[in-house]
């Protein structure tokens, strides 16, 4: 067999067309293990190489010129670069905001740590420590930044991250010592509050870069509330008691409570869930699920799928205050029909709620089947009826949602419509949800487009503008496909996702053990 693939000689190749070609015939399960380790340093080296590579080209593309033939650059970064490459890779308008600050900070403003990455010296993560250290806000002069960096660079590889990082300080603050009260301001002004979906079907809340007092306040009093509420009998654990306290905080619960009500409201309901008003959110479910003939997974439209039990809750505690409304969807799970629903289900208790929206998703056969079959509906049957005879009525209600083309808003009808069909802002790859969005049309309502549901698409206050200020086009050849070519000629086409998605197939069910 051939040393190199047994992992032989590659110590000595440096990253590059030889390295990677030299890695493509390593038969990892052959090498010797005493040769493991110097194909895992090439690998990484050669990883290291095409990183850089990736940063030099995300460069090349924000200052690649419209129409232009040839490979002349501009100077600077164009404005619509960030979009350009989401579009191109599928990456989130974030993501690609800061891969590109990433790579223009690494290949322009520091060229040492670009070569040291290059040469595989040092890694992505190595890098990114100089980059987030060294970058244009933070205040050091480029002979400043050179000194550092003809210092650091060649310690780096020996180095971890955190060492890296706290030897990147010291650097700065002997040059600079303001530097980091300019530092700290600057994370101060980029304060945020984000929510994510976990795996486990929970919600993490996370807010970053707050003042070390207001937070160090708002935590102690999160703590004493929560130890004064356990001091009064609350049967849960502190932490749980501290979640529950931070939820109903913000979302309006405990609005114009006083420490003594919010007390004794824990203690009134706990463990169980608050009967009273909480800010309202937008929960999608289909309607098999409320009627409990499956257990198909809800959506709360910016965070993801939740169980059905949480969508079922969800819905009963927005039964008042919030909107109803109904998406009659064909089998690929697309929409035909959407509507307001202003019955209710009867008995059961509802909560009332401040605001929300209730989407009931219903795939066509299953309304014929329940219009011929009422005694399932339970007590839905006034829901489902009040859909049925809409849909019945379908062809006039859709002639009508374009009854006033020449308005230059779009009525209650045609925005759900068309937040409906559509579900989010018709970007590529972009998620917010269409009700955060303004209704675009497709063609400028200043230059003769029609407000009808072929010529609206929800447009999020990122992506919008791209059309009207950073040189994208946006087409939509049929109502809610839409064409999007970016300012270097690429086109993509976009479609909202089917709003019921069909279901990977199912596994046979697993026998019991013998």
């Amino acid at each position: 067999m051939d040393l190199v693939a047994l992992g032989a000689g590659l110590a000595e190749l440096a990253p590059g067309p030889e390295l990677c070609a030299a890695l493509a015939q390593v038969w990892l399960g052959a090498v010797p293990n005493d040769q493991v380790i110097e194909v895992l340093r090439a690998q990484a080296r050669q990883l290291a190489h095409e990183q850089a590579r990736m940063l030099a080209t995300l460069v090349e593309v924000s200052r690649t010129t419209p129409g232009l033939v040839g490979p002349a650059r501009a100077d600077e970064a164009y404005e619509w670069a960030s979009g350009e490459i989401s579009a191109a890779l599928r990456w989130t308008g974030r993501a690609a905001d800061r891969e590109l600050a990433f790579a223009q900070t690494v290949v322009s403003r520091l060229p040492r740590v670009f070569a040291a990455l290059w040469a595989g010296r040092i890694d992505r993560a190595r890098a990114w420590v100089f980059a987030d250290h060294l970058d244009d806000s933070c205040g050091l002069s480029g002979e400043q930044v050179a000194a550092i960096c003809a210092h650091l660079v060649p310690l780096a590889e020996g180095l971890t991250t955190g060492e890296l990082a706290g030897r990147l300080l010291r650097a700065i603050l002997a040059v600079d010592p303001d530097h980091a009260q300019r530092r700290y301001r600057r994370a101060v002004r980029e304060r945020e509050v984000v929510s994510y979906l976990d795996r486990d079907g929970t919600v993490t809340i996370s807010a970053h870069r707050l003042a070390p007092d207001e937070a160090a306040a708002a935590t102690e009093r999160l703590r004493a509330l929560a130890a004064a509420v356990k001091r009064a009998g609350h049967p849960g654990r502190l932490p749980q008691i501290q979640a529950d306290l931070f939820c109903a905080l913000l979302n309006g619960r405990y609005h114009h409570h006083t420490r003594a009500q919010i007390i004794a409201d824990m203690l009134t309901h706990a463990p169980d869930k608050p009967p009273g008003a909480r800010a309202g959110v937008e929960i999608r479910v289909g309607l098999g699920t409320l009627l409990g003939r499956d257990d198909d997974p809800g959506e709360i439209p910016g965070l993801g799928p939740v169980l059905a039990s949480t969508a079922r809750d969800l819905v009963a505690a927005q039964t008042w205050g919030g909107r109803w409304r109904y998406a009659v969807v064909d089998p690929d799970g697309y929409l035909i029909l959407a509507g307001a629903i202003r019955h209710r289900p009867t008995s059961g208790s509802g909560g009332r709620s401040d605001g929300g929206i209730v989407e009931i998703h219903v795939p066509a056969d299953l309304l014929e089947h329940l219009a011929a079959h009422r005694v399932e509906a339970g007590r839905w049957a006034g829901v489902i009826a009040e859909i049925t005879a809409q849909y019945r009525d379908r062809d006039r209600l859709h002639a009508a949602l374009d009854h006033n083309p020449a308005a230059r808003f779009a009525d209650a009808a045609l925005a759900r419509h068309t937040e409906v069909r559509d579900r989010t802002c018709t970007f590529i790859g972009c998620r917010c949800p269409a009700r955060h969005c303004d209704l675009d049309h497709t063609i400028d309502h200043a230059h003769g487009g029609a407000t009808t549901h072929s010529n609206l698409g929800p447009g999020c206050g990122r992506h919008h503008p791209f059309k009207h200020k950073l040189g994208w086009r946006l087409e939509q050849p049929r109502p809610g496909h839409f064409t999007w070519t970016s300012p270097l000629g690429h086109t993509y086409h976009t479609r909202g996702q089917p709003i019921t998605p069909p279901h990977a197939p199912r596994p046979p069910p697993v026998p019991p053990p013998f």
